[in-house]
């Protein structure tokens, strides 16, 4: 609920730009990873490769981005942010930095200290979690791959 909370004032203090939460997050990713490419950046954005090359396309339209040949390969493309970027970057940046003052207001640093504190171990748990489950998951997979059915057992299709 809370990140929810956030998420909506950002986008809404952003919007006020003229940025959707797309071409936004779009521009972050690219400023966290200048050069990088189309696929790296489906990654970060959690969509597919075709679905980022769209946005990635009318960003570059709207004066935002480049793309660049990749001089080891020349069937990539390196994604870069223009000059044109830096404004809304600072507008982002300006608007996220009014949201967090907002957000922890009235706490003192050792509140921050210890909701940081709190916030790593949650990560650290999470983490451990999604380790074991996938360490759960790929057992059960190869058990099992490696039982036959029943019915199969003996099968002169098997021999």
């Amino acid at each position: 609920m809370l990140s929810r909370q956030l998420w909506l004032n950002f986008d809404q203090g952003v919007e006020r730009a003229g940025l959707t939460r797309a071409k936004w997050s779009l521009i972050a990713a690219v400023a966290r990873a200048p050069g990088t490419t189309q696929r790296v950046i489906a990654t970060m954005l959690q969509v597919t490769e075709v679905t980022a090359g769209r946005m990635i396309d009318r960003l570059c339209a709207d004066g935002y981005l480049e793309r660049r040949e990749d001089p080891q390969d020349r069937r990539a493309y390196r994604v870069h942010l223009t000059p044109a970027a830096r404004p809304v970057l600072d507008q982002m940046s300006q608007t996220a930095t009014i949201h967090t003052n907002a957000a922890f207001a009235g706490l003192e640093e050792e509140d921050l200290a210890k909701l940081e504190d709190i916030l790593e171990i949650m990560s650290k748990n999470i983490a451990m979690f999604n380790q074991r489950m996938n360490q759960k998951n790929a057992r059960a997979v190869r058990e099992s791959a490696n039982s036959e059915p029943e019915q199969l057992r003996g099968s002169p299709a098997l021999k």
